[in-house]
């Protein structure tokens, strides 16, 4: 009862202050409306228990948000505005290449110097070379799955889950459809197999992962010899349904599990509501492993989980929705691998996130704790444990992302019409589990910092302050 009275108490002292205002002439009946309109449309009241909760779900940024996921302003125009092609990708694939089963070990594909003092580069089984891997299939030494980045639009990543027993793909949020085909021919040239796409795996309903769904579904029926080598006609498009992501044509929910990559590639759906209201992972692991043979697994993220940070709650309605993705990186019983039935360490479980944002991440969490700790809000012995294996992962990012070593691949595939050698900077994935426990913002919070938000009326602002900004985090070590 308390709780229903409180939510009016905002908005009568307001219109106390407008009806005092008016009275004693100190400001017009148009800028009163004005000001009025301005604060609520613009959201510039902060989320609180005095207004009621639709007060906050009707400001500018959310009509403006509501149009951005429209088909029609969406879809038609805001698209090409806000995530803008490129014919090119703006990484280096090729140091994220990882393989899920087996020991399989390939020549590097980079000079020594850049190994030299990197864990990146083991990480995962170590990076496979795409070249010498192929040699390996077709020689009967490998047939099982791997997986490749596809760096899209301006820092988004698509990935390819490549089984080399079916000889067939599954696509994780192919964003630029012109640029994963391209990218898939990089793969054929390569490793010398015909990869067929066959399956669209959707993390989410934004359209810089969405927004390729309708273009690749309309270019498996194309007739095109081109078509139909890379894509199947019966291509399967999965996303939630409660996102119900553009084209799609399976809809799943959380604990479903799906056969993708002809069969090749076994995947369990992980619900993780909050960036958007059907929002989910992916994780993967090869559907027919040899025995005695070692296996990890790959999550998918999208915009759920980045490397050291989380996507923003822009639709998250509680902070349990948070707690329970926290709770998916916490419970062992997560890894479980879907073929085998083991149970994988998280040093195995591969993260693959949807945006190549670490070393900004990285930066911006290190600046918010260094700032709480001066101004004396913060442990500083917790802040400088947290701070010092936050910048020691910040500045192998920055080692990583300084990379670049020229490749001629792109050169052999006529559709890219690139002339010359491309030098990228390096991909910053895989992470794995292990390591975003330790550095993640979200994955290393203490669970009492969000439990503190439980009962109250819910700001996803000040949950996302508090991921940032509390040093209680879990020690890791």
């Amino acid at each position: 009862m308390m709780e229903s009275v409180k939510q009016f108490v905002g908005p009568s002292l307001m219109v106390a202050v407008i009806i005092f205002l008016y009275v004693t002439s100190i400001a017009s009946a148009t800028q009163l409306v004005i000001g009025t309109a301005a604060a609520c449309l613009l959201g510039l009241i902060p989320a609180n228990a005095y207004f009621p909760p639709v007060w906050f779900r009707l400001n500018l940024f959310v009509c403006l948000y509501n149009l951005y996921c429209s088909e029609l302003v969406g879809y038609r125009w805001l698209r090409f505005l806000i995530h803008k092609r490129y014919s090119v990708p703006h990484s280096d694939y090729r140091h994220g290449v990882r393989c899920l089963s087996g020991n399989i070990i390939t020549r590097c594909p980079f000079p020594p110097h850049v190994l030299k003092g990197s864990e990146f580069h083991t990480r995962g089984g170590g990076t496979v070379d795409l070249k010498h891997l192929g040699e390996k299939c077709r020689e009967g030494c490998y047939d099982g799955v791997f997986v490749m980045p596809v760096p899209v639009l301006l820092d988004n990543y698509a990935y390819f889950i490549l089984s080399c027993k079916t000889k067939r793909c599954a696509v994780v949020d192919p964003a630029d459809p012109t640029l994963v085909l391209n990218m898939l021919e990089v793969v054929r040239n390569l490793t010398q197999i015909d990869f067929m796409i066959t399956d669209i795996l959707t993390t989410h309903k934004h359209w810089d992962h969405a927004g390729g769904n309708m273009e690749m579904r309309a270019l498996s029926q194309c007739s095109s010899e081109r078509c139909r080598a890379l894509l199947s006609p019966e291509l399967n498009i999965y996303g939630s349904e409660v996102d119900r992501p553009h084209a799609c044509n399976k809809l799943i929910k959380g604990s479903d599990e799906l056969i993708v990559a002809g069969g090749g590639a076994k995947v369990v759906v992980l619900s993780t509501p909050g960036h958007t209201g059907g929002s989910v992972m992916f994780l993967v692991g090869d559907a027919l492993p040899k025995e005695g043979e070692p296996q990890r697994l790959a999550l998918f993220t999208g915009d759920c989980v980045f490397c050291g940070g989380c996507g923003a709650l822009f639709e998250a309605t509680s902070v349990d929705e948070t707690l329970e993705t926290v709770d998916i990186f916490n419970n062992n019983r997560t890894w479980v691998h879907p073929a085998t039935g083991d149970i994988i360490h998280t040093d195995d479980v591969l993260i693959y996130v949807g945006h190549e944002y670490t070393e900004r991440s990285l930066d911006m969490i290190l600046s918010v704790q260094r700032t709480a700790n001066q101004t004396g809000e913060q442990s500083a012995i917790a802040t400088s444990n947290y701070c010092d294996t936050v910048a020691q992962a910040r500045n192998g990012a920055r080692r990583l992302r300084s990379c670049v070593v020229a490749d001629d691949v792109y050169m052999k595939v006529t559709s890219m019409e690139t002339k010359a050698p491309l030098h990228l900077r390096a991909c910053t994935v895989p992470s794995t589990v292990t390591i975003e426990k330790k550095v993640n913002a979200l994955l290393s919070l203490k669970r009492c910092v969000l439990e503190e938000f439980q009962g109250k009326p819910y700001a996803s602002m000040a949950v996302q302050r508090a991921i940032y900004t509390s040093t209680k985090r879990n020690d890791r070590g």
